[in-house]
């Protein structure tokens, strides 16, 4: 009990999450302590930042709210130094936020006074570089009587001292997003391979568009499809002709035409063969339509018998392994003489022996 209980885990991971020594499997790599299990540097140094997934326990400590909740901790104990002992982050978070901006919005205000008065006092803004100090905060502050005769501009100062910064912005295709010249467009080789002619082909693939089949080919034969080989001007005349039957020519109506000439087609084919069987049929389902022949349905019926008399005198279990023929071909009569043999369970009439009557009542 007491201290030795621990009721939080530190540093605790859902199993679909990656383990942070199985990062970077490299013995120099970044230490991960495993008592803590924390790995403070970067597993990946050299791969780009947002390409990583993780950085290091050390970035989560400098990004994001952290850095924030560090300057409000370092500021109350700055206050607490002074003598102000009202500020408690961990109690009053909002409190101390609140009187840190007051307190950084004042300190600036002040500090803008105090260069503005001694610019006013003595002059020399025009000869201010523009950094972040003295020449950054009085270009805004400064009055209009002060800039007065100052033909430059606070651009202008930092080009003449050689501070000038200018973000650039470009994207993926090399265009100028944002930057002087937004119009400037940059040479950048694609990432895909162009001017390649595979199978022999003269053109690239994608170069013709079939309006009727709404798809892509080669402009060479007039190919639509993507592995296929060169066939010189034959093949274009036999391609446009098939392409022309299947799909049309992109021209209202055409393909109409072409989906009635496939259906017609395929119809022919069909009635040219025989039917397929239902699905009643090849489950050994009767078909109260179907008409049999009676002698090969006698002959089935005698076959049946003769096999269930001799399977019902010898023992199965002195059959052997392959005396089952699976290749007997079963005919519908052989259906139709099963079904008419086999012993209905359900049937209250099979419980009635051979020889007795029932009683009839009108």
């Amino acid at each position: 009990g007491g201290a030795q209980m621990k009721v939080t885990a530190r540093n605790l991971r859902i199993r679909e999450d990656t383990a942070k020594y199985l990062r970077n499997l490299d013995a120099n790599s970044a230490y991960y302590d495993p008592k803590s299990r924390s790995m403070r540097d970067n597993p990946n140094p050299e791969m780009a930042a947002e390409d990583l997934q993780f950085a290091g326990d050390n970035f989560a400590r400098v990004s994001g709210d952290a850095v924030g909740l560090a300057d409000t901790q370092l500021f109350a104990w700055e206050a607490a130094d002074k003598g102000v002992q009202e500020i408690h982050p961990q109690a009053n978070p909002s409190q101390a936020e609140v009187m840190k901006r007051q307190f950084k919005e004042k300190s600036s205000d002040l500090k803008s006074k105090q260069r503005k008065a001694v610019l006013d006092k003595y002059g020399g803004a025009e000869y201010l570089d523009g950094k972040d100090g003295l020449g950054g905060a009085t270009a805004l502050t400064l009055s209009k009587d002060t800039l007065k005769g100052n033909n430059d501009s606070v651009n202008d100062r930092k080009v003449r001292f050689g501070v000038s910064v200018t973000a650039e912005q470009y994207t993926r295709d090399g265009r100028m997003v944002k930057g002087a010249n937004s119009k400037m467009r940059v040479d950048q080789k694609s990432k895909y391979e162009e001017d390649v002619f595979v199978n022999g082909h003269k053109s690239v693939w994608g170069s013709f568009f079939h309006k009727g089949a709404f798809r892509w080919g080669f402009a060479d034969d007039h190919s639509l499809l993507k592995n296929s080989y060169y066939s010189g001007e034959n093949g274009r005349r036999a391609n446009d002709e098939a392409n022309e039957m299947r799909y049309g020519t992109g021209v209202v109506g055409s393909a109409a035409v072409a989906q009635a000439r496939e259906m017609l087609k395929v119809g022919g084919s069909r009635t040219s063969k025989s039917a397929p069987p239902t699905s009643s049929a090849l489950y050994g389902e009767a078909d109260q339509s179907q008409s049999f022949d009676q002698e090969k349905l006698k002959a089935a019926k005698d076959r049946l018998e003769k096999l269930n008399r001799d399977s019902f005198q010898s023992d199965d279990r002195k059959r052997k392994y392959n005396s089952v023929d699976a290749g007997v071909d079963v005919t519908a009569e052989d259906m139709e003489a099963f079904r008419m043999t086999k012993i209905r369970s359900d049937d209250p009439m099979n419980k009635l022996n051979k020889d007795e009557l029932l009683e009839y009542t009108k």
